[in-house]
């Protein structure tokens, strides 16, 4: 009986089975494309969404551009309503005299010898041990300069272009300060009574001030005669503020060179 039905069953495949296989292929074939299907509208509908939102993005940009470009705007016209012109700085200038020019900025810090024809008569002693015997008055002290032996008249020159910061006279004599543009100064006693310059004067390098004179009270009968007593004075910075305390003498032979004043043996 099983024998049977077996081989019914098996009669009924080689004549039917070319149509189940195919039913089952359209069936697979059914089921792809569906999915495709619906795969393909899900893309489609992310695809629009996307598109949307860059849509949306480019309004944002452009609202914000937009608004941008409108405060600038307004932030032109209220600056050009407010703006108010400012005045040319005004030159640095010195007043010498009847003329009247820009400060340099150059500065020549080279000496030129305040005395062309001289001879060094004391030396400076400031920083060393020992004090000059002056004859003048019989004392011993210090010498913050050095004194130039020359003739009476010799013409005095600014060693270097400066501003003049004093005239006037004190127990060294007829003197002329003068402060120069990299901040030292320097100063001319002994000079006779008529000055070449006056307060505020700007002074070129080589200038003549005065005259070698003799008009020293501490000074006027020393051996060497007539001579001028010159100065030299540096600024003394403060390290940690980086600013001028004060103004202190320094040797002046560091600028200027002389030779040496020999005195005429007495005779016996």
């Amino acid at each position: 009986m099983d024998k049977k039905a077996n081989n019914k069953t098996l009669n009924f495949f080689k004549k039917e089975g070319f149509y189940v296989v195919l039913f089952i292929c359209l069936c697979i074939v059914a089921t792809v494309a569906t999915i495709t299907a619906s795969n393909n509208k899900k893309f489609s509908s992310n695809q629009e969404a996307i598109k949307n939102e860059q849509a949306n993005a480019g309004d944002v940009l452009k609202e914000q551009e937009k608004q941008y470009q409108d405060a600038l705007q307004v932030k032109k016209e209220n600056s050009g309503k407010n703006e108010v012109l400012k005045p040319v700085p005004n030159i640095q200038k010195v007043t010498t005299g009847n003329l009247t020019s820009p400060v340099s900025k150059s500065v020549n810090a080279t000496f030129t010898k305040p005395v062309a024809n001289g001879l060094l008569a004391r030396g400076y002693s400031k920083d060393i041990d020992y004090s000059y015997r002056w004859k003048t008055d019989g004392s011993y002290r210090t010498n913050l300069g050095i004194a130039i032996q020359a003739k009476l008249g010799e013409p005095v020159l600014a060693v270097m272009d400066g501003i003049v910061e004093k005239v006037g006279s004190d127990e060294k004599g007829k003197m002329v300060e003068i402060k120069h543009q990299n901040g030292t100064i320097t100063k001319y006693y002994n000079l006779e009574e008529k000055i070449l310059v006056k307060n505020g004067d700007k002074i070129t390098k080589k200038q003549q001030i005065g005259t070698v004179g003799n008009t020293s009270l501490n000074s006027c009968n020393e051996v060497y005669g007539p001579h001028l007593y010159f100065e030299v004075l540096e600024k003394n910075i403060d390290p940690k503020t980086s600013k001028t305390i004060e103004y202190i003498n320094v040797d002046p032979t560091r600028y200027v060179q002389y030779e040496k004043y020999q005195p005429v043996a007495t005779k016996q």
